[in-house]
């Protein structure tokens, strides 16, 4: 209501899954507007439909303003009356509702105007479809309608059901299940409880098991023929196979297994944007639930999962199965299944079917708390027969003990994709015969060895190791021979690389330099654990990244910041690294960078440096910057010669402990741009800095939002000005989204902003903080104004502030602070 209000929006959409409720909606939106007789003097409604009548629509539109347009013969003479028709009055708000969209409605050809020639008239639409509305109606605002919660859902049904539930109460946990199932759509509620009103004990209990399939698949069925792309409708298969929420990495596992993608999978990048746009697409049609901020994840709702698994979408003959639907008699004739916590039974009685249609296995046994094999005595991989699957493309094994992996393995000439999920696996050499792989992942897996065997696989794109925390051994070669990978993934997992002289007990490792040969690589997660090998193995060829992760030497300190592209980098002694051109290359395209240990230049190592000079082009796409224990630096930013300084323009955070020579944050000229997208700064133990920044430089940091300072002894002030020899009366720091200041063990600083000079170095300056709502002043021996006694209006004042939530106030002295 309040964007039909909205003058600036002319074109206003609903969207959400059949059944959901959008043309109820749209219903009630229309009556109230009618009663409120505003802001609209006239109201035209028309059902568009999936297979849209031009004619139909005009005449309904045309009925609301007692328009005759039947004895318009033409085309032309039809869109032109009802074009003028609307337009008639300038002065007259008009709404026109078009229900049920499914795709593009030419409105210049129905007669309603458009841009500048619209004036008082505003659309209201609704479509499954939020790309319908947002990219081929150009509406404006769109809004989602989600199912009902279970509270209002059930609600809904009660009341359709009437005094049923008061008078048989057995009846009250099955309709809760029986709610459950709807999916939250009042179309489905209101028809299954219809059907139930006058039935039996028994009929209920039969709709737990089969509630209105017709209905439901139709819905479903509507929605999924309208996906435009065969990519959308095998992903949408797929995740009602696997049901729940689904990992983005194992729609990618299988999709490439499948060989979806094409015309994209050139590259794993190329089919990884294909995945995302595909996806989108389903959340458009609202055949996956709206996740949010969540990338990681897609979740479809078990109504959909059932629809999909009891619904041959594609002919008779094309099966899948899950948990749910195991029907002895189809089994043979599946291509795709997905079954959980299978136990040793189950899976001898699985492997007599033989399967030679198959293309998806994905099995489960059970887990322990943390997601590994329940039962590692038993080696229930060994029943796997993969004898006649000569058609299988992707094979998913999560929680499985797996002392050897079937011989009968190395038939599968087809495999593209296998993916053992947090299993314990030990010898895993026989892989090396599956020439086709393309996808190869151990995730989370208990592997202590990665065999030279691995080398053959010539075709592998992508090969994920990550949290295998007790990979020990990478046999020499077991990397050099991967020519084609695109990824490699080794976050949480294998450090201990070969260093050029090492003499090793056991078994040798591979090299750093084997990584030469990965000339494709455009993602890497890779921990490094002595920085020296990196100076042996000369220039890796890691300069074209789009992702990656690098930990290189030892931490006791360490925050993650996921989708970030990250550097951790501990260089004791070890500085020179960052003179090598893939390392300066990749620091460009760093957003996440960790540095601790860095006690020399990279050019000189008597020399203090400014941490920007660390890239030689100022880190532009840097996000989070955390140094620690570094002797070199001096600056953060520094520029000498009057050129200003271009760097860190996309900084958020800044945190910094233990610089013991760090005295200035910004030293010299620098951009307007340098750090003006800054929203915290933590700084501890950086005993010579004396203040943050200089007055002239507070306009840049109006985005910031939290600084924390802890135990710097030289710090003065938070702002110092030493331009000038006095100071003027009407100056003023003004941080007008500071949220949060907490000051600890700054027991020189004497005040929020000073003067700089002997005269003035008490005199406080005038500070406001509007949006204050945390302050934290504790052990601050010196510390005698928070800021100016007498304050400008609309600067902060500590007991006129609404936005003040909390205040902490510890001394040291006797004494308060005096304002």
């Amino acid at each position: 209501m309040k964007a039909l209000d909205d003058e600036k929006l002319k074109v206003i959409g609903v969207y959400g899954p059949g059944g959901v409720g959008k043309t109820t909606l749209l219903e009630e939106v229309e009556k109230k507007l009618r009663k409120e007789g505003r802001p609209f003097h006239m109201i035209a409604k028309a059902k568009v439909s999936q297979t849209s009548d031009l004619k139909k629509i005009q005449d309904d539109i045309a009925y609301a303003f007692s328009l005759n347009l039947k004895d318009e013969p033409s085309e032309e003479g039809r869109r032109d009356l009802l074009f003028r028709k609307i337009q008639s009055d300038p002065t007259k708000n008009v709404l026109i509702i078009l229900d049920d969209l499914w795709d593009k409605l030419d409105l210049k050809a129905v007669g309603i105007p458009l841009g500048d020639e619209s004036r008082g008239c505003k659309l209201l639409l609704s479509s499954r479809f939020k790309d319908v509305l947002e990219q081929k109606m150009r509406a404006d605002r769109t809004f989602r309608l989600e199912g009902l919660n279970d509270g209002e859902a059930f609600r809904l049904f009660e009341k359709t059901v009437g005094n049923k539930l008061q008078d048989e109460e057995e009846l009250k946990p099955i309709a809760d299940e029986v709610v459950k199932k709807l999916a939250g759509l009042p179309l489905l509620i209101i028809s299954v409880a219809s059907t139930l009103k006058y039935s039996n004990v028994s009929a209920w209990r039969n709709a737990l098991i089969k509630i209105d399939e017709s209905n439901i698949g139709t819905i479903v069925k509507l929605s999924y023929d309208h996906l435009k792309s065969e990519d959308a409708k095998s992903l949408f298969l797929l995740c009602g196979l696997i049901g729940g929420t689904i990992r983005v990495e194992i729609l990618l596992v299988l999709g490439m297994g499948l060989g979806l993608f094409e015309g994209f999978k050139k590259t794993m990048l190329g089919a990884r944007d294909r995945l995302s746009t595909t996806l989108d697409e389903l959340r458009s049609a609202c055949l996956l639930l709206n996740g949010g901020d969540d990338e990681e994840n897609v979740t479809i709702h078990d109504l959909y999962s059932e629809v999909v698994i009891s619904t041959p979408f594609r002919g008779q003959n094309s099966l899948i199965m899950n948990n749910n639907s195991w029907l002895e008699e189809k089994l043979e004739k599946c291509w795709a299944i997905c079954l959980t916590d299978v136990g040793s039974d189950r899976l001898v009685e699985l492997m007599r079917h033989g399967f030679p249609d198959l293309k998806i296995l994905m099995l489960s046994q059970p887990k322990d708390g943390r997601g590994r094999p329940a039962h590692r005595h038993v080696g229930d991989c060994c029943r796997l027969d993969f004898t006649i699957m000569k058609e299988l493309r992707v094979l998913y094994l999560r929680s499985m003990h797996i002392p050897t992996l079937p011989s009968t393995i190395k038939i599968l000439e087809n495999l593209r994709s296998l993916y053992l999920h947090r299993c314990n696996v030990e010898d895993v050499a026989i892989l090396g015969k599956l020439k086709a792989l393309q996808i190869l992942s151990f995730a989370g897996s208990e592997i202590s060895k990665l065999p030279k065997e691995i080398g053959e696989l010539t075709s592998l794109r992508s090969l994920n190791l990550s949290e295998c925390y007790m990979l020990r051994i990478i046999e020499p070669g077991a990397l050099k021979g991967l020519i084609n990978l695109e990824e490699l993934y080794m976050k949480g997992s294998f450090d201990r690389w070969m260093g050029k002289d090492e003499i090793s007990l056991e078994p040798c490792n591979a090299r750093l330099a084997e990584l030469k040969n990965l000339t494709k690589l455009t993602a890497l997660e890779i921990s490094i654990r002595d920085p020296t090998t990196l100076l042996e193995a000369g220039d890796l060829p890691f300069g074209n990244l789009i992702r990656f992760w690098f930990k290189i030497g030892h931490f006791a300190h360490w925050t993650e910041y996921k989708g970030l592209r990250t550097m951790r980098l501990n260089l004791e002694g070890c500085g020179s690294i960052l003179s090598k051109e893939w390392v300066q290359r990749t620091l460009h395209k760093t957003q996440y960078l960790y540095l601790e240990g860095l006690r020399e230049s990279m050019e000189n190592a008597q020399a203090l440096c400014s941490a920007h000079e660390l890239c030689t082009q100022g880190f532009p796409q840097l996000k989070r910057l955390v140094i620690r224990n570094s002797p070199s630096i001096e600056y953060i930013a520094s520029s000498s010669g009057g050129i200003p300084l271009i760097a860190f323009p996309s900084l958020e955070s800044l945190f910094l402990f233990d610089l013991i020579n760090l005295e200035k944050i910004c030293h010299g000229p620098v951009a307007p741009e340098c750090l003006s997208k800054l929203k915290a700064v933590t700084i501890s133990s950086c005993n010579r800095l004396k203040y943050l920044w200089r007055l002239p430089h507070t306009q840049r940091f109006v985005q910031l939002e939290k600084i924390e300072l802890w135990g710097c002894e030289s710090m003065r002030a938070i702002v110092v000005d030493d331009a000038r020899a006095d100071i003027v009366g009407d100056d003023i720091v003004e941080l007008p989204n500071l949220r949060r200041l907490k000051l600890s063990y700054l027991r020189r600083m004497t005040s929020f902003c000073i003067g700089a000079g002997i005269a003035l170095e008490g005199a406080p300056i005038q500070v406001s903080l509007p949006s204050l709502e945390e302050l934290n002043i504790n052990s601050m021996g010196s510390f005698k104004r928070i800021w100016h006694d007498e304050l400008p209006k609309g600067s902060f004042c500590i007991l006129a502030t609404l936005s003040l939530i909390y205040i902490a106030l510890s001394y040291s002295t006797s004494s308060l602070p005096q304002s």
